[in-house]
């Protein structure tokens, strides 16, 4: 009998380890330990970080409830010899488990990177990085290193060209050169069969007309009227006439406080004063939307050689064939620009 009472004993003794053990164990494996009763959110881990820093940084910042038994699986799944950069997105209530086996497989989710009104490569590199790893000052480099832009068929001058506005996805930890080359593939995708044999029809690359584009989206932002600028472009170049874009003076200038081009800065000695050199830019003087490129592939055709903004200050412009007649729609425009005050 004392044996029995004895064995009993033991067998209890054992079995409540055992649920001891399997509810630590389950404790440590499933029971919700990451943003337990907040939103989820995104994690981002740099390249170089170690486990200590990453304990650091999920410690000051929240993520979890119990920082110990996290970190007890995590070296038990040897997550701590190697730590995965990149940026994770941690959802609500998420056991360490769930939470490990994620940072372990290295499963981050693209960030978007959304590109809109670029004037210059300098913008490009911070809207392009802005959620990235990357520094801007990397990104920026290669878009002016030309043996590397060669690679792909460009110049300094030309590179905007090549980057399309539009929103993209892409893992926080990609590199410059692989951010470049994905965005390469980006523009060859969009410039597909269609946009390439339309850009032959009237005469241009891709390139020219990204260029002819920017000057067209510079000057105006209304989309029914593109296409009749990009034809008064079109017009002058197949006479062979100069362009005489404001915004190319505009863009040599670089001063975002002139609201007013002079005669004075049609003199400026610079391969993008289509007033002086006749013929299209460089290359692009931003980088030109969709829209902008579609509607110099799509330009209206007339006979127009002029336009001049109205005096109303709507964005419109006034068209003409006639130089005479251009002076007289010009001459109301410069008026309005007195009556308000605006001298340069």
């Amino acid at each position: 009998m004392k044996k029995r009472n004895l064995l009993r004993g033991v067998l209890a003794a054992a079995a409540s380890l055992l649920l001891l053990v399997f509810l630590l164990l389950y404790g440590l494996l499933f029971r919700p330990n990451v943003l337990v009763g907040q939103a989820g959110k995104q994690l981002c881990i740099p390249h170089g970080t170690n486990f200590s820093s990453l304990q650091a940084t999920l410690k000051q910042e929240g993520y979890l409830r119990h920082a110990r038994s996290f970190r007890l699986l995590a070296r038990l799944m040897h997550y701590d010899r190697r730590i995965v950069p990149g940026a994770y997105t941690l959802q609500t209530d998420m056991s360490n488990w769930e939470a490990l086996r994620l940072l372990r497989a290295g499963n981050q989710r693209p960030v978007k990177v959304v590109l809109n009104n670029i004037n210059s490569k300098a913008d490009l590199a911070r809207q392009l990085t802005r959620n990235l790893e990357l520094s801007a000052d990397e990104f920026e480099q290669l878009l002016h290193d030309p043996t590397f832009l060669d690679t792909y068929g460009f110049r300094p001058e030309t590179v905007l060209a090549m980057f399309i506005p539009n929103t993209y996805e892409v893992y926080w930890t990609t590199s410059a050169r692989n951010l470049f080359a994905r965005m390469h593939r980006e523009y060859q995708r969009f410039w597909n069969q269609t946009r390439t044999k339309q850009a032959k029809a009237i005469r241009l690359t891709p390139v020219e007309v990204a260029t002819l584009a920017s000057i067209v989206q510079k000057e105006t932002s209304k989309a029914d009227e593109a296409p009749l600028i990009a034809g008064v472009y079109i017009n002058r170049l197949k006479k062979k006439i100069a362009l005489g874009s404001d915004p190319t003076l505009l863009h040599i200038l670089n001063d975002p406080t002139i609201r007013r081009v002079l005669n004075k800065h049609k003199t400026l000695d610079s391969p993008y004063n289509t007033y002086k050199y006749r013929g299209l830019p460089p290359g692009p003087i931003c980088s030109p939307g969709i829209a902008m490129i579609d509607a110099v592939l799509n330009y209206t055709p007339h006979h127009y050689l002029y336009f001049s903004a109205k005096e109303d200050f709507s964005g419109y412009h006034y068209f003409a064939r006639s130089y005479e007649q251009h002076l007289r729609n010009a001459r109301r425009y410069q008026r309005a620009l007195n009556r308000a005050r605006i001298y340069r």
